[in-house]
């Protein structure tokens, strides 16, 4: 396959899949003009690396380039076009600033509980179904994406399992849900009959009145709607404020801080973190696990353990 028909079929694919995509365009569409319509197995790792990279310190623009390279080399192997990506080189590896908002599970109370303002006498399934959202995003540890392209057939009631098609990386997945949000998603699944099904099983789970999926710009526009009636808001002057996908890496950090009180091995169970929330390996899960006091202080006590036992053997002996 030549180099310009790839770039078609994968930007058809990601905005198929609701990407924006601008960005990432932008920078195929140079690729593209740098390196002709070639074969693109004819691509050789010093192209890509001339092309990721300028001159003097590294910047967040290649890292951008770097990142969409990636990608789209990935989606050619995935498919069949390519035998191995000639992106070999490791990342430029930049600071980043940006912390996410673990959000406490007081908040989380207070953001479902924002839901009844949703209320609407032409869309009175409107809360329940942003509530149920919110909370498979939260506790199944979904990309907002992902749950909106959740489909009524992707959603195993009886065996209690959601299936995730084709997403990031182009890896798809089960994601097993526990008892109680498995209850959640049942009592939903009963409103939800009471709306149109234009695709039949192959519906959108979540849906508007008439049937049809929740874009990712109303869900955004929604969720901060219902973050500032919960008053869940960083300084006016901080850069950033809390984020829907940050409900992400709250589920990551919840679930360590749960492992720690739990007493399990927690660095052999961050490759089932890894597998559940479909990243490609534990570097990526490593992104998520930011550190907060609650977290700190659960490592600390399992730290404080691993020496007391230390100390009690080094006794005996």
């Amino acid at each position: 396959m030549k180099c310009f028909a790839a770039i078609d079929s994968y930007v058809t694919l990601k905005r198929s899949l609701g990407a924006v995509f601008r960005s990432e365009m932008r920078i195929l569409k140079q690729f593209e003009h740098f390196c002709g319509d070639v074969p693109i197995e004819t691509i050789s790792p010093a192209v890509c690396r001339i092309f990721c990279r300028g001159v003097g310190p590294p910047t967040r623009w290649w890292e951008r380039k770097h990142y969409t390279l990636r990608n789209f080399f990935a989606f050619c192997v995935a498919r069949g076009h390519l035998a191995a990506s000639p992106l070999i080189d490791a990342g430029p590896k930049i600071p980043h600033s940006f912390e996410p908002h673990i959000y406490s599970r007081e908040e989380l109370q207070r953001l479902l509980d924002a839901t009844s303002v949703l209320k609407e006498k032409r869309a009175p399934l409107q809360p329940y179904a942003f509530r149920t959202l919110l909370l498979v995003l939260y506790a199944a540890g979904l990309r907002p994406s992902e749950g909106l392209r959740l489909r009524c057939c992707d959603v195993d009631l009886g065996d209690h399992v959601l299936s995730i098609w084709d997403t990031k990386f182009f890896k798809s997945r089960l994601v097993p849900t526990g008892i109680s949000l498995s209850r959640v998603l049942e009592s939903y699944n009963a409103m939800r009959q009471q709306l149109p099904f234009p695709e039949a099983d192959r519906s959108p789970f979540f849906a508007l009145k008439n049937g049809q999926s929740i874009t990712l710009q109303q869900l955004e526009k929604v969720f901060t709607r219902l973050r500032k009636h919960a008053g869940i808001e960083h300084p006016s002057h901080a850069r950033w404020q809390p984020r829907l996908h940050d409900l992400r890496h709250t589920f990551a950090v919840h679930r360590l801080i749960t492992w720690y009180r739990e007493g399990i091995d927690v660095q052999a169970c961050l490759p089932l973190l890894a597998t559940y929330l479909g990243h490609v390996n534990v570097s990526g899960t490593q992104t998520y696990l930011t550190m907060t006091p609650e977290l700190l202080a659960e490592a600390s006590k399992r730290f404080e353990q691993y020496v007391n036992i230390r100390k009690e053997q080094n006794h005996e002996i």
